[in-house]
């Protein structure tokens, strides 16, 4: 793609964007939080946490029209061989949403969003650029020659002040495996200590493999989300605890950031699902999200293990790149493809090593069976 912004000599009215200072970094947090559009992904830890696991290096930019900051907008630059990249988020990055958050009072889409290729292309050196987000006008991007696809997530309305209500809207039979799991007095537990990195990702990588599939990132990944959002209060770690052994059965990692509870990862143990340990954690979650205020549940992404919780389909999210050329883009959308062939066929590998319990067998507690 050819670059279609010019260079002319910027106005005096024009949108200034740059690299946050030191004391708007300090101050990140706090701004951002101003934004109504703005979640959790936009917050210096989770940025922090991503540049730590992939090596790769944050930039923090901000908008300033008239001597006032009018916008924040998040990021992560690597490279690709020869090429500069900028991410806001990139796939692979466990991250649904980020892009830039923008005082719509006072800067339109088109003039943050001109503003920042122009300074990412021609200040940083960046020959591609991809973001998520459901705040950007279509027609706005697609005239700066970008390119987008939808991305679908499933969102649990929750009710704080009506908080059976959010156990009415589940279907009748989630509701039931809730319950079940509460008559077979299944524990559930908030966690804070490190060995529960350990669990979640033992459990993760068994669910993947037998879907065929292949854990897209490491432990390493898992600890540095779990130790970043803590430090930061925005982490909800639960574990399932079966009642009489203490048997960690099943975890999950979910974030809190203003009215918006997001799940980022769940998982249990294949043997122990007669017990419905993924219902009852998922419910607690929904719980704790209410009592702080809490109005939505991101599941971040589809299934109908995500659907029976009463949540309703959203795809207003989407995914937008841009390549300063078009050699660059066709680059891009190979490595993805390859990057998603090889971690099918990891995933199949790991698959086939996996031994399946035999039709009819049983795991007992309670003197239940399953």
């Amino acid at each position: 793609m050819e670059d279609n912004l010019p260079a002319r000599r910027p106005a005096a009215e024009d949108i200034l964007i740059r690299q946050a200072s030191a004391e708007e970094l300090r101050d990140w947090d706090k701004r951002v939080a101003e934004y109504p559009e703005h979640c959790v992904y936009h917050r210096s830890a989770w940025i922090r946490s991503i540049e730590e696991f992939a090596r790769v290096k944050a930039v923090f930019l901000v908008f300033q029209k008239q001597g006032q900051i009018v916008g924040h907008f998040p990021g992560l630059l690597w490279t690709f061989g020869p090429l500069r990249v900028f991410g806001s988020p990139r796939e692979g990055w466990q991250t649904r949403t980020m892009g830039p958050l923008i005082d719509r009072r006072m800067v339109t889409e088109l003039e943050a969003m001109k503003a920042s290729v122009r300074f990412l292309e021609r200040e940083l050196g960046v020959c591609h650029l991809e973001l998520i987000t459901p705040s950007l006008d279509g027609t706005v991007m697609r005239g700066l020659g970008f390119i987008g696809h939808p991305l679908f997530t499933y969102r649990v309305p929750l009710f704080p002040d009506q908080p059976e209500q959010v156990l009415v809207n589940m279907d009748k039979k989630t509701r039931n495996q809730v319950r079940k799991a509460q008559k077979l007095n299944l524990v559930v537990r908030m966690r804070d200590d490190p060995p529960f990195v350990d669990e979640f990702y033992s459990q993760m990588k068994d669910v993947f493999a037998r879907r065929g599939k292949s854990v897209p990132f490491g432990r390493d990944r898992v600890g540095s989300c779990f130790r970043h959002m803590q430090a930061a209060g925005n982490l909800l770690a639960l574990s399932v605890h079966m009642p009489r052994t203490q048997q960690c059965i099943a975890s999950g990692i979910f974030f809190v950031e203003g009215r918006e509870l997001t799940l980022w990862g769940w998982t249990h143990r294949h043997e122990f699902g007669w017990y419905c340990p993924t219902e009852i954690l998922t419910w607690t979650a929904m719980q704790k999200g209410m009592t702080v205020g809490c109005t939505t549940l991101d599941m971040s992404g589809g299934g109908e293990a995500k659907a029976k919780f009463g949540a309703l389909p959203d795809q207003g999210n989407y995914r937008w790149m841009r390549s300063r050329y078009k050699a660059i883009r066709v680059l891009r959308e190979m490595a993805g493809r390859t990057y998603r062939m090889k971690q099918k066929w990891i995933g199949r590998v790991a698959g086939t090593r996996l031994t399946k319990p035999e039709e009819g067998s049983t795991v007992k507690e309670h003197g239940g069976a399953v």
